[in-house]
């Protein structure tokens, strides 16, 4: 929904997002030809940035190297986009509207001091830029309505999610009352939920009541669906319920815990048929089986279980619910991003396996949900990351120093201790004063040459040259030189060349 900012908005948060990417510098000539704009404009709007959005960015200009982005350690970009959504017209009429429903456009206007002019053009925008969710914005009186009231559920549920920090609560009941309900909940399925999740269910548990309390209800679906064990999870505690519906104006009543259960837990249990059922389920197992044969891991029952549960959520929510999961910052592109400059091979792997898979289900599943699937799969196999590691051929280093071998074995204690898990170090024990010496041959074994100094006799592919004591920069470059040559074993390359290359 991006396009319901300003067009300046929209082009810093495009620069932010390029300088976020990289780490070093970017000229404002490529940053004027990505965005389309002139070289003045750019100017203007890093300006804008370093002065606007300090301390949470630091925005650093030279006239040779261009632009680089740094963030506070207390800080995040995230903090941004909450700022611009709080402080966007649009979508302050959007929040607005949700919590009261019986003002005019017109009203609205007024109370949120918008003028005339911009008020029917905003209005327009957003009528807009709704219509791609199912929602309609209705103006007398001003309320979003949708082909399904699921779809406003969840819309809200993605804009409240967006938009409020973790330690902050926009609905009229208590907090911890609420969290905890949905606590008793989970706990009650037996079931593990992250921090993220047990937020976005209590959000979308105060959005339903919300919504009945304006008498809008989930209706057209069969409530024969439900077992008695979801209907009592809701009915045991219905004191605590109650005290929580009573902020909204609300009695507890079937059609109240009907309603909720629609909310919380039917697009857990939608499936058309057993038939679907089974052969998502199949194709979804598949799928994890040829992840784990790639790279000849194991993975435990109970947590393959937890990985094909939530892709199997995916499915049956996208069913009811088929739109963006975001509003205007989606978390988990820029999360898989980084995940596929960490692990290449493995993001890989699972983009070719949803691409099988969305052919075999008939279901965007790498089209609409790479990004999602990728980082859920990467979160939840928690230990994923060090099994990768330990696939991977270690290099294999000699540390030579014109000190003698007393300096050469310290260099090399200093580089076993930070890369203790990728490389094999060795020291050259012999005198250097005679390297002219050395056969050729002699260095094959070897991925890496660390020395003290240079020489021609020193296969130059391999050499890294550093200062006696290491510098920050001979130790990105070491770094560098051991990532390159710290890559899968053979057997894991031979089998992905075969089979996705």
């Amino acid at each position: 929904m991006r396009e319901l900012l300003d067009t300046p908005t929209q082009r810093r948060l495009h620069i932010l997002e390029q300088l976020n990417e990289v780490s070093n510098w970017i000229s404002s000539n490529e940053l004027a030809k990505s965005n389309n704009a002139s070289l003045r404009t750019i100017n203007n709007d890093v300006s804008y940035l370093k002065e606007n959005w300090y301390p949470h960015l630091l925005i650093e200009t030279s006239k040779k190297n261009g632009v680089r982005l740094q963030t506070q350690p207390s800080s995040h970009i995230e903090v941004v986009y909450r700022y611009v959504l709080k402080n966007s017209e649009a979508f302050r009429l959007i929040e607005s509207v949700f919590f009261d429903t019986t003002l005019s456009i017109e009203k609205w206007g007024e109370k949120l001091f918008i003028s005339e002019s911009s008020l029917y053009r905003i209005t327009g925008d957003v009528s807009k830029s709704l219509k791609k969710y199912g929602l309609t914005l209705e103006k007398k009186p001003c309320r979003v309505i949708g082909k399904d009231e699921f779809f406003v559920r969840f819309f809200y549920t993605n804009y409240f999610f967006e938009a409020y920090q973790i330690n902050e609560w926009p609905f009229p009941s208590d907090k911890k009352k609420t969290i905890q309900f949905v606590k008793d909940i989970v706990e009650y399925f037996n079931e593990e939920v992250s921090e993220k999740d047990l937020l976005l269910i209590s959000y979308l548990l105060c959005i339903s009541l919300t919504r009945q309390s304006q008498e809008f209800f989930i209706e057209g679906y069969d409530k024969n669906i439900f077992t008695k064990e979801m209907y009592h999870s809701l009915n045991r505690n219905a004191n605590d319920l109650a005290n929580i519906a009573k902020d909204y104006g609300l009695l507890i009543n079937d059609q109240l815990i009907y309603d909720l259960m629609f909310s919380l837990y039917y697009h857990l249990i939608n499936w058309h048929s057993e038939e679907e059922y089974l052969h998502v389920t199949k194709e979804i197992k598949h799928l994890m089986k040829n992840i784990r044969n790639v790279f000849d891991f194991t993975l435990t029952n109970q947590l393959s279980d937890k990985i094909e549960n939530s892709m199997k959520h995916t499915y049956l929510k996208h069913t009811i619910y088929p739109y963006p999961n975001y509003i205007i910052f989606n978390k988990k592109f820029y999360n898989a991003i980084a995940i596929k400059k960490l692990f290449p091979t493995m993001a890989l792997v699972i983009e070719q396996e949803l691409i099988k898979l969305e052919k075999s289900t008939d279901f965007p599943w790498y089209t609409d949900y790479f990004y999602e699937v990728l980082c859920t799969i990467m979160i939840q196999w928690t230990d994923l990351p060090t099994l990768l590691e330990n696939k991977k051929q270690k290099a294999k280093i000699l540390v030579m120093s014109s000190l003698g071998y007393d300096h050469s074995d310290f260099l090399s204690k200093m580089i076993q201790k930070n890369f203790v898990n990728k490389a094999i170090i060795e020291a050259y024990t012999q005198s250097v004063i005679f390297i002219d010496d050395i056969p050729k041959e002699y260095f094959q074994s070897y991925d890496i040459i660390i020395s003290t100094f240079d020489s021609e006799i020193l296969p130059q592919d391999k050499l890294v040259v550093i200062d006696d004591i290491p510098s920050n920069s001979d130790w990105g470059t070491i770094r560098r030189a051991i990532n390159n040559t710290h890559q899968l074993d053979e057997k894991v390359v031979t089998y992905l060349n075969n089979n996705y290359y």
